[in-house]
């Protein structure tokens, strides 16, 4: 039964995955075109956000002399006048179809680097490039916007699109931590299962809920615990209930409750879940 459950839980797992991978990399180009917007404005126009990268800029960063960051920009700015167009077809695609999903992990060029990854080094790319154009301000040396291969009101139009295919993808991520929250209450409900089990899923319910309303706040999808709490759910069911010896474990905030759960249920039955947890 405890397998069989598990297993459901396993299979909507997979399938957010996958969801908010497609999620991510719609997030993944709307930075990168923002980016590319910024980068298209003089220095003295630079909005509030793009001013306050300055406090992520490394210390190696600041400390180049300002003919090395003109260098290090001009050639940024050179990668992305190249890729632009990549990216624009990119966000394009219909990424409702599994095709075009599929197409988003596989080099179609003969290169190492999938579209996926060529969509993240062109975020960081852009980001960086904002953040030179951001210290040279800072420095004092005035920067005019770099000139795009493309109107402004085509990016302006792709973002706007992403926008709205960030929201469908969010409303589908909603709607299966929905049905993965009501298969982890039906678990908690179920007389079959120990207490020490259920004290794990109601803390993974509890996870789950504040991931429903981050999705509503608008919150960005790396910060939601379903994947983690999901390892932690699916790694129990190889737990065996004969008596052993329990492994040994580290400090209390580095043991997971799924090795928690598989130390109490080899545990002898007069110790009790809470005995486990101070322990490890």
């Amino acid at each position: 039964m405890l397998q069989r459950d598990i297993s459901a839980i396993q299979d909507k797992r997979q399938v957010l995955e996958q969801i908010i991978n497609i999620a991510q990399t719609i997030e993944s180009m709307q930075t990168s075109l923002e980016s590319v917007l910024i980068l298209g404005v003089p220095s003295r126009d630079l909005p509030e956000e793009a001013l306050n990268l300055y406090s992520s800029i490394s210390d190696n960063l600041r400390n180049l002399p300002v003919n090395k960051i003109k260098d290090y920009l001009r050639n940024l700015e050179a990668i992305i006048r190249k890729q632009l167009e990549k990216i624009l077809h990119y966000s394009n695609s219909d990424l409702s179809s599994d095709d075009s999903v599929e197409l988003l992990f596989i080099s179609s060029d003969g290169s190492d680097q999938s579209p996926l990854q060529m969509l993240e080094d062109f975020k960081r790319t852009a980001q960086t490039a904002v953040s030179l154009r951001v210290l040279l301000r800072r420095r004092g040396v005035a920067t005019e916007g770099s000139p795009l291969p493309v109107a402004r009101k085509e990016i302006e139009h792709q973002i706007t699109r992403l926008e709205w295919e960030e929201q469908k993808q969010r409303g589908k991520i909603r709607l299966k931590i929905s049905e993965m929250k009501v298969d982890i209450e039906r678990m908690i409900d179920n007389p079959a299962y120990p207490d020490g089990l259920k004290e794990i899923l109601r803390g993974v319910s509890r996870n789950l809920e504040n991931d429903l309303k981050n999705i509503d706040l608008g919150v960005k999808l790396s910060s939601l615990s379903f994947v983690t709490d999901a390892d932690e759910i699916t790694g129990i069911q190889d737990i065996s209930t004969d008596a052993a010896e329990p492994e040994e474990s580290g400090p209390a905030e580095q043991a997971s409750l799924a090795e928690s759960a598989r130390l109490w249920l080899n545990t002898p039955w007069d110790v009790t879940w809470e005995e486990v947890r101070h322990k490890h």
